[in-house]
């Protein structure tokens, strides 16, 4: 199993790397959860952020 985590300043940005980011990975990498939250920086600035979570290819472990 592997977990990717994508950071952006905005949702669009954030799709996008997301998008980038499991057009990447291994054919047997099957994507199989993913977790959207934001950090509150200021009152004007969040982070946003998203954990993908596959399992790979010659992995049995659940989760």
């Amino acid at each position: 199993m592997k977990i990717k985590m994508v950071h952006a300043d905005n949702m669009e940005e954030l799709f996008a790397q997301v998008s980038e980011v499991d057009k990447a990975q291994d054919i047997d990498d099957e994507l199989i959860g993913t977790s959207i939250d934001f950090i509150k920086l200021s009152d004007s600035k969040k982070i946003y952020c998203e954990a993908l979570v596959y399992r790979t290819g010659d992995d049995d472990e659940d989760l």
